[in-house]
Formats: structure tokens, sequence, C-alpha cells
């Protein structure tokens, strides 16, 4: 498959935001924006111009059972195969405005009312399936990162969190994920949201990369700035 073609990228980026780019395509796509800053560039236009749609749209309240319904989603992961007939443009934006809201009441049904550091960004790192395996939670000191029940760790391999910075090829290692529980992993003196393309998770030998490079990137996502 030809990447250089921007037509072709401009497509890929487009499904991949969408979340209909799935399998071995989204596998690929995920390990082309590692390494490729046009891919990168195609996939943030589609999330700045989605941004942009969402925010043009009236907020309306939902009904109590719209949150029951999230929540319990969030939770069990079970998706529910409901028919929406309405126009593309308007599934798009609804798309990512649910995608947006399931993060953020993730965290806020995870984070403990008693934590005193304010969050500054947060991060959900999904499955194929869309079922979360880790919750990240940025503040002052550090990322906070939580593993969820969904996770089904290898327990002879780890699992590494890197980071992408804007027109920068090369990952930056930020530590490996927890398996079960809760982890700190301090901030590198590089991290700064704005400057984060995506993040990805990679599946490493026990104790990390061998070489400072990831091995095989399982998933990627982004920064929710708050």
């Amino acid at each position: 498959m030809n990447y250089n073609k921007p037509e072709l990228l401009d497509a890929l980026a487009g499904q991949y935001v969408l979340g209909t780019l799935r399998g071995l395509a989204r596998k690929r796509f995920q390990r082309l924006l590692l390494s490729s800053n046009q891919a990168r560039e195609a996939t943030s236009l589609w999330e700045q111009n989605l941004n942009n749609l969402a925010s043009a749209i009236t907020p309306q309240t939902p009904r109590d059972d719209v949150w029951v319904n999230i929540l319990q989603r969030i939770e069990n992961q079970q998706p529910t195969k409901t028919v929406i007939h309405t126009k593309p443009s308007i599934w798009r934006t609804w798309s990512f405005v649910a995608t947006a809201a399931c993060i953020v009441l993730a965290f806020l049904v995870i984070q403990p009312s008693t934590n005193v550091l304010q969050t500054q960004q947060i991060a959900l790192v999904q499955n194929q399936d869309k079922q979360s395996l880790w919750f990240i939670d940025v503040n002052e000191q550090g990322l906070s990162v939580k593993a969820s029940s969904k996770l089904v760790a290898q327990s002879n391999q780890d699992y590494e969190l890197w980071m992408i910075l804007k027109g920068q090829d090369t990952p930056i290692s930020l530590g490996l994920l927890p398996k079960q529980g809760n982890k700190i992993l301090f901030k590198d003196s590089r991290f700064k949201a704005t400057d984060i393309a995506l993040l990805a998770v990679s599946l490493e030998p026990i104790g990390g990369s061998p070489n400072g490079l990831p091995t095989e990137v399982l998933y990627t996502t982004e920064l929710v700035l708050l």
C-alpha cells in the first residue's frame, strides 16, 4: 500500500479517528503513526475538524437514563446494537462527542474524591473491542496509571508507554505500565501536552524495550486536555 498518496492517508486517518478502521488495518495505521509526520498531521486535521463540528452543536442536557447507559457500557464494555438513522456529518460529530464523554466519565468514576492533585490531562487506552485497559491521569507530579479489570496481561512480557512528539519520529519511553492496580510514572523533562502527538503502548520483554524503541506497538491514544 502506497502511504505517500495524500488521498489515501486522508481516508485512513478519517476512518481511524471515527473508529471504523479495524483489525490489521488499524494496527498497520497505528505503526505508521509512529514513523510518519504526514500520517499524524492527517489524523490531527480530522480530529480538529470533528472538534469544530462538536463545538458548533448547541449543548443539550441528556436524560438520566442516557448517563446510566454510558456508565454501564464503561463498566461492562458490552456493545449495544442500536440502529440510528441520521445524516453522516451528525453521526460523526456525535461519535466524537460520545467518545470524549466516555473518557471523562470513566475518570470521574475511578478517581478517588480525596485526590488533591489537580488533573491536567487524561487518556484512555482501549483495545480493538473498545475495552478500556489503562486509565492515565496526568497531573503536576506525574502520570497516575490505573490498570482496568478488563486487562488480561501476559505474565512473561511487559507493557511500555511511549510519547511521540509533534514533528519527531522517535518515540520517548515514559515507563512500564502496571499489569494490575495503580502506578505512578514520573514525567519526562520533555513531557508537554501541547507538544505530544499521541501516546503508544508496546509489548516488550520483561524489563522493557531492549533498544530504546517500541518492539511491538499494540495501541495508540491521545491526551485529552481538561
